[in-house]
């Protein structure tokens, strides 16, 4: 979906001059140095590293005597630390992906200015922000000495300039958010730890689901849409990519719980992420809505107002019981692993059982 390719992604600035010959001074002495100590071969090939169709992955190999790993990205073999120590992360859901694996970034793009995503900012204290996931500041990348740099294809055209600060994996595009995280954790050496992780994710997810069926809630039909300034979009398993994965993914397949007959309203979902209109609600009329915003309620006023306003809206079914809840952009949407969708289990759960 459109959205998620734009927060796999970071900003693409012009270089200043002064960046552009500390990059070139830095790739110069990063060959020769690599001259004089690399004694490492990669003991797998790029055929054997794909993991899915979605990504390429990083190889098996064991550290070499040099203390490092070779790992194959979409740009071939990189030599990364066998335990790196100042992991940059160009997209925000990496923050995701190390924290889940027990591992914390040292410097990571950030969601809104300097902030880190607010539901993993206590375990992120201390991470130098490198710019907002739109503003992405080369110079900032520079000063951390990053010691392996995280990012992924839709940041390609950068690469030369990107690996000249550090040792870059560069995956390409996820569709299923959770094979990107397996991906992570493949490159960092912990495929095992991050099996179990999602193994639990989806033991969690099933047990909420039994929790549900033995409920009262137990036949409501559920609502997952984002509301933004000019429009209302679904958001709900895509028709056309059935390998896509994200949370309603989660919810509807792995929990089982039910979703509004969408086709019978003429909603087709060729991505994850579709926009409706308004009129078309009264035709799903689900039991219960969530509703994602980007920041607080009162950053949403205006929109929430002309539509809690709406006549179409107040006659839903969902809004006349009150049980419409307010979720959160970074979580439901801009997650993208197992620590974001472990909340939004726990969101449901409280919102539907109350516990």
């Amino acid at each position: 979906m459109n959205t998620d390719r734009s927060n796999q992604r970071g900003f693409k600035p012009h270089l200043k001059a002064g960046i552009l010959l500390m990059l070139l001074l830095i790739l110069v002495a990063g060959c020769a140095k690599a001259e004089q100590t690399s004694t490492g071969e990669s003991t797998s090939s790029a055929s054997e590293s794909t993991e899915s169709t979605n990504g390429t992955s990083s190889s098996d190999s064991e550290a070499n005597n040099t203390g490092t790993r070779i790992v194959e990205g979409i740009k071939g073999p990189v030599d990364i630390p066998a335990e790196p120590k100042r992991i940059a992360g160009l997209t925000y859901a990496y923050a995701d992906h190390l924290v889940a694996l027990g591992m914390k970034p040292y410097a990571m793009v950030t969601q809104v200015g300097q902030e880190m995503p607010a539901y993993l900012k206590d375990k992120l204290e201390g991470v130098v922000p490198l710019g907002s996931v739109n503003e992405f500041n080369k110079e900032a990348l520079l000063d951390t000495e990053p010691d392996l740099i995280l990012s992924n294809e839709v940041l390609v055209d950068e690469y030369d300039a990107i690996s000249a600060i550090g040792p870059v994996y560069m995956s390409s595009y996820f569709s299923n958010s959770l094979e990107w995280f397996k991906d992570t954790a493949k490159v960092l050496g912990k495929e095992k730890e991050a099996d179990e992780i999602v193994d639990q994710l989806y033991q969690k997810a099933k047990d909420l689901g039994t929790k549900v069926a033995a409920s009262d809630a137990a036949d409501d039909t559920i609502l997952i849409f984002r509301l933004t300034d000019k429009q209302i979009q679904v958001f709900a398993p895509s028709d056309k990519s059935p390998d896509a994965f994200y949370s309603p993914n989660l919810l509807y397949d792995i929990a089982g719980l039910h979703a509004p007959d969408l086709a019978k309203a003429g909603i087709v979902m060729n991505e994850v992420i579709e926009n409706v209109s308004l009129e078309l609600l009264p035709e799903l009329n689900p039991d219960r809505i969530f509703m994602i915003i980007s920041g607080s309620e009162a950053d949403n006023e205006q929109a929430l107002t002309k539509l809690r306003d709406n006549a179409v809206w107040k006659g839903l079914k969902a809004v006349k019981s009150n049980q419409v809840y307010l979720v959160d952009n970074t979580v439901w949407v801009a997650g993208f692993g197992p620590i974001a969708y472990g909340q939004v289990l726990d969101e449901v759960e409280q919102a539907l059982l109350g516990n």
